[in-house]
C-alpha cells in the first residue's frame, strides 16, 4: 500500500513538473510576446475584413436604393475611418515585427 502511495506521489510530481516546465524556460517570455503579437494581428485582420465587408454591403445597399445618400455618406465615412485606423495599427505591428526580427530569420507570424 505504501508503494502505491509513493508511486502516485512520484507520478503527481512528474505531471506537475511536466505541466509547469514551459513556464520556466529561458525563452518563455519571448514565446509569450510572440503569441500575443500573433493574436493581436489576427484580431485586427479579422476586424479589417469585417469592416471591408460592411463597406461592400453598404455600397450594394446604396446602389439598390435601400440607403439614402446622407445615411450612406455618414456610414461610409465612419466605416472607412475605422478601417484606416485598423490598417495603420496592422502596419505599425508589421514594422515593429520587422525591426525585431534578426536578419536572415523569417517573421514569427504569418498573415
Amino acid at each position: 500500500m505504501i508503494a502505491g502511495e509513493i508511486l502516485a506521489l512520484v507520478l503527481a510530481v512528474g505531471i506537475v513538473v511536466f505541466v509547469l516546465a514551459p513556464l520556466f524556460r529561458h525563452d518563455a517570455a519571448e514565446a509569450e510576446r510572440i503569441g500575443a503579437a500573433v493574436s493581436e494581428i489576427r484580431d485586427l485582420a479579422s476586424k479589417r475584413e469585417m469592416l471591408l465587408s460592411a463597406l461592400r454591403d453598404l455600397e450594394d445597399d446604396h446602389a439598390s436604393g435601400k440607403i439614402d445618400e446622407a445615411d450612406h455618406r455618414e456610414m461610409h465615412d465612419r466605416l472607412s475611418n475605422e478601417a484606416v485606423a485598423i490598417m495603420k495599427q496592422l502596419d505599425a505591428l508589421d514594422q515593429a515585427e520587422r525591426s525585431a526580427t534578426p536578419v536572415g530569420m523569417p517573421p514569427a507570424a504569418k498573415r
